[in-house]
């Protein structure tokens, strides 16, 4: 097995890549970024070999070549803009070309190559206003209801690929991925909707104090279960299921949270403030929606979380100590 990983060397296809290669599974990173040095250390020392290929994701020629050239037999497409507001309004054809167009294109190196299986990473933002209509999110019951043009280009994505398994009988899984954070997780350029963990711990590290609007709680779900979920749905060859979530299917709070880092930086400050614009954390959005059912997941797909807030936060303290400040 050769798995193809678009945008391969951002936040969660790393995460995918450092998890398939310590199952000896080789893999090719495609990705218009270079792969950074502290990834390069990590992936040498796992027992499946890796390959970096810059490309973009709208050039199906390199596409097709790469497929050929490597041998190819499943594609995992991870390759995303996830834009802020101002990016929405600043490079919305750019989002569209990428997070949609760049689908198709993989989806037409997919079919004229006859790869295996492919694992499309959609998002929970497809449920729009769905996601705060009931106690839990199901696949089969929120309708999405895409605002952004994030959510929509994802959600077009997903009919898509879907219509591309009808019509010619690919093997391809859509996953929507829950509210992430954990190893791997920087700005990257294209990711501008960084995660409140991750803006909380950078504030501890660099003795700045947190700023909450409010304690945000969360079926956060940590980066190296959405790799051990897709790396199962990858390798599972009954799964009946077109579409799945991934989450933690367990809640806790940034609140809560930012209590656990004080306990190891004993300095760190953080207070709930009265509004958004007080604040220096940010949870790109003024609700908080409902969990997603993982049942799914966990029946069809066989994969249940391995992380709660206590081993994510040892985990990932961990991890932050044995890399360099790149992260921040």
């Amino acid at each position: 097995m050769t798995v193809l990983i678009t945008g391969g060397c951002g936040f969660i296809g790393m995460n995918i890549a450092e998890h398939l290669t310590k199952q000896g599974i080789d893999v090719v990173l495609l990705d218009m970024a270079p792969l950074l040095k502290e990834a390069e250390d990590t992936l040498k020392t796992n027992g499946g070999t890796y390959h970096h290929v810059q490309a973009s994701i709208l050039d199906s020629t390199q596409i097709k070549r790469i497929i050929k050239s490597y041998s190819i037999t499943e594609i995992i497409h991870a390759a995303v803009i996830t834009p802020d507001l101002t990016r929405e309004k600043t490079a919305s054809k750019q989002i569209l070309d990428v997070n949609f167009s760049g689908t198709v294109e993989v989806l037409e190196a997919a079919l004229s190559n006859k790869i295996e299986k492919l694992i499309y990473l959609s998002s929970a933002s497809v449920y729009g206003d769905a996601a705060f209509a009931y106690t839990s999110v199901h696949e089969d019951t929120a309708h999405p209801r895409p605002k952004t043009l994030y959510a929509i280009s994802k959600f077009a994505a997903e009919k898509t690929a879907l219509r591309y398994k009808q019509l010619f009988d690919l093997d391809i899984r859509i996953v929507r991925v829950g509210t992430v954070f954990g190893p791997w997780e920087r700005n990257t350029g294209v990711r501008d909707t960084l995660s409140a963990p991750l803006q909380a711990t950078r504030l501890a590290y660099l003795h700045q104090k947190a700023f909450l609007p409010r304690k945000g709680p969360n079926d956060w779900v940590y980066s190296r279960d959405i790799a051990g979920a897709v790396a199962t749905i990858l390798q599972k060859t009954a799964i009946s299921s077109d579409v799945l979530n991934i989450s933690s299917g367990t809640s806790w709070t940034v609140y809560d949270w930012c209590k656990k880092l004080q306990t190891i930086l004993p300095d760190f400050q953080y207070e709930l403030v009265q509004s958004a614009e007080q604040a220096n954390i940010s949870f790109h959005g003024s609700q908080d929606r409902s969990p997603l059912s993982i049942q799914k997941l966990i029946d069809d797909a066989g994969y249940t979380p391995a992380y709660d807030l206590d081993s994510a936060f040892d985990d990932y303290i961990s991890w932050i100590d044995s890399q360099s400040e790149f992260w921040q």
